[in-house]
């Protein structure tokens, strides 16, 4: 996945290119960039009972891992079934979790292209494998932050990227409640989204910028643990520059992880690539056309890798 300021920015790129009454408002805006977050805030749930946590974190790893189609045609269903004055709020929403897989499943494979070369370049590492996938995420992060707006997070911290009313906690935690339970059998409370993004944002508070005391201590803390931080890999550096080598900038040859393929393209081309195909997405799942929708997913998972999407 790519982590949370290149999906923030994402969002606001492709929210552009929307009819104007599809997302209008701030209220519908708010909801539509948080879902371009997708289920990643499921990912940081830590303020809860290890099990609770792992429940969460085993959630997100699920919808991401397969029945892309039938998730999203079962969250338009729950934006149906909501109460009048909620459903602008959610479709908005859904439109945004569209907007992450269509940004995942594009990049995805490029992330774990180079995760592997970096791990196979130094066999060490590979205890570490989430960690350097992390830290490739973060750096891109930090990149098209400064690419695309001029700015690092002292400017606009990784945090305040989750701006949300307590409606659209309301509504995007009843519609992930009902997808969880019809698509994947898997019970959770309506609540729990919310709980989830609220850790999400303290963990950002926590280690942003990379380096600061807070960082430094969490980062420590994390190490005693476990021998290695996953929150120190995630924070962002105060970076004011267009350099990035883990963006391949200079199109460098990759190995396409699902298959082998040898491929060239930088980020910044896999991003444009996931904008251009999210209006055919986002048009399908608004018309309730599985069938266009099953074959623009491509039966392809958030990671780009395939799977049989029944």
């Amino acid at each position: 996945m790519p982590a949370i300021i290149t999906h923030h920015i994402f969002g606001e790129d492709i929210a552009q290119d929307l009819p104007g009454d599809v997302v209008s408002g701030e209220e519908e805006l708010l909801a539509f960039l948080l879902g371009n977050q997708g289920p990643d805030p499921f990912f940081a749930r830590f303020s809860t009972l290890p099990s609770h946590a792992a429940r969460s974190h085993a959630l997100a790893a699920t919808i991401q891992g397969g029945r892309v189609t039938r998730a999203f045609m079962t969250l338009r269903d729950g934006v149906s079934h909501l109460p009048d004055p909620d459903v602008r709020v959610g479709r908005a929403f859904v439109l945004g979790l569209l907007g992450h897989y269509a940004l995942d499943r594009g990049a995805h494979p490029f992330v774990i292209s180079q995760q592997r070369a970096l791990v196979a370049a130094d066999p060490g590492l590979e205890r570490a494998s989430g960690e350097v996938h992390a830290l490739i995420e973060s750096d891109v992060d930090t990149w098209i932050l400064w690419e695309k707006r001029s700015a690092t997070v002292r400017e606009r911290p990784a945090a305040g990227n989750l701006m949300r009313t307590d409606r659209i906690e309301r509504v995007a935690g009843a519609l992930f409640s009902q997808m969880a339970l019809a698509v994947f059998g898997v019970p959770v409370s309506a609540r729990e989204y919310a709980a989830c993004v609220r850790d999400y944002e303290r963990l950002y508070r926590l280690i942003d910028p990379a380096r600061s005391p807070l960082s430094r201590t969490a980062g420590l803390a994390e190490k005693i643990a476990r021998g290695r931080s996953r929150a120190e890999a995630m924070a962002h550096y105060v970076r004011r520059d267009n350099e990035c080598p883990a963006a391949n900038l200079e199109c460098r040859p990759w190995a396409d992880p699902f298959g082998g393929r040898v491929r060239h393209e930088s980020f910044a081309d896999l991003f444009d690539e996931a904008r251009l195909a999210y209006p055919a997405l986002a048009e399908a799942l608004v018309r309730g056309d599985e069938r266009a929708l099953r074959g623009l997913v491509g039966g392809l998972d958030y990671a780009g890798r395939p799977i049989d999407d029944a």
